[in-house]
């Protein structure tokens, strides 16, 4: 077998199992044969001609039980978002970067069981959330918001967005967000074959003792910079396109059609007024608004909203959607 070359040209070894990613949104050419029975996740069949399966918890199967031929199969696979970033006075942590959002298409899977892992979200005080995964196809975790006033927020599919009293940077984006002895570590990059990911999160603070952190990144948009308030999560993207058979109990909405999924969570703010907060980015991400949630949207791999305080926003849980072409619907 020839070397499998990246979009660079470099021979990086023998190619993941067959898999062709796709310009969200494009069109399958192959029809689904009416015989197909496959199961997993919750099932959907909204009459737009694709049947759905959504898979949100641990542990999951995709198995297609019955198909004379094979099946294109669409995904999008997000990862778990990160944990905000907390300071205990003050000051206030970053918001955290959403899950990795990865799309695509399987060509002619055949008769089998696929195994699913669904990444979880990054618990608050800026843990990173895991990664999902679906037949060699990882989507990575968010890094964390920053934990501390002063302190760059941490790396990850979308990067956690950067503390106050700076300028603190964001972490940086499309990079492999791990716990290495204890200690986050973000320095791989995702191979360029599962990238882009996501983006960094905002810059924390313009000037020394603002209380203003920046968001995290959005699968769709860097996280906001912080400045008179502390930025907003990052935006996410909309499932294929923006596909609106696609049911309203999945994703959020969003700028445009669709259900949208992978924003970051909003900076922490301090004084916590409620007007000089964040918002959190459209895809699930948690705010940092007095009265409204700071973790992400389980389901959505949103990111954990900053705060100032005892506590932070958790990240949101990832999930895996297929579709296919079915006649009849």
């Amino acid at each position: 077998m020839a070397p499998f070359k990246s979009s660079d040209g470099r021979n990086v070894g023998k190619p993941l199992k067959s898999y062709k990613t796709r310009n969200i949104g494009d069109n399958l050419a192959t029809p689904t044969p009416s015989s197909l029975e496959a199961t997993g996740g919750a099932v959907t069949t909204p009459g737009n001609g694709y049947k759905y399966h959504f898979l949100t918890a641990n542990p999951h199967t995709f198995t297609i039980i019955s198909t004379p031929g094979g099946v294109d199969v669409e995904y999008v696979l997000v990862g778990g978002g990160g944990g905000g970033g907390t300071y205990p006075s003050g000051n206030s942590g970053g918001g955290g970067g959403a899950g990795g959002f990865i799309t695509g298409s399987f060509p002619n899977m055949e008769l089998g069981t696929y195994p699913v892992i669904i990444g979880q979200g990054g618990t608050a005080l800026s843990n990173p959330g895991s990664s999902t995964t679906f037949n060699s196809i990882i989507a990575y975790g968010g890094g964390g918001g920053s934990p501390d006033y002063g302190v760059p927020g941490n790396p990850g599919a979308s990067g956690g967005g950067g503390g106050g009293n700076g300028p603190q940077p964001g972490g940086i984006g499309n990079r492999i967000q791990q716990v290495i002895n204890g200690v986050p570590d973000g320095t791989a990059t995702i191979p360029a074959q599962l990238s882009p990911q996501g983006n960094p999160g905002g810059t924390g603070g313009p000037n020394s003792n603002t209380g203003k952190s920046g968001g995290g990144g959005g699968a769709g948009g860097v996280g906001g910079d912080a400045g008179t308030n502390s930025g907003a999560g990052g935006v996410g993207i909309a499932a294929f396109n923006g596909d609106t058979g696609i049911p309203t109990d999945y994703g959020t909405d969003g700028p445009s059609p669709g259900r949208w999924f992978a924003g970051g969570g909003a900076g922490g703010g301090y004084p916590v007024t409620g007007t000089d907060t964040g918002s959190g980015g459209s895809g699930g991400g948690g705010t940092s608004l007095t009265g409204e949630s700071l973790d992400g949207i389980n389901g959505t791999g949103g990111g954990g909203g900053g705060n100032q305080g005892a506590s932070a926003g958790n990240g949101g849980h990832g999930i895996v959607i297929l579709r296919y072409l079915y006649p009849g619907t």
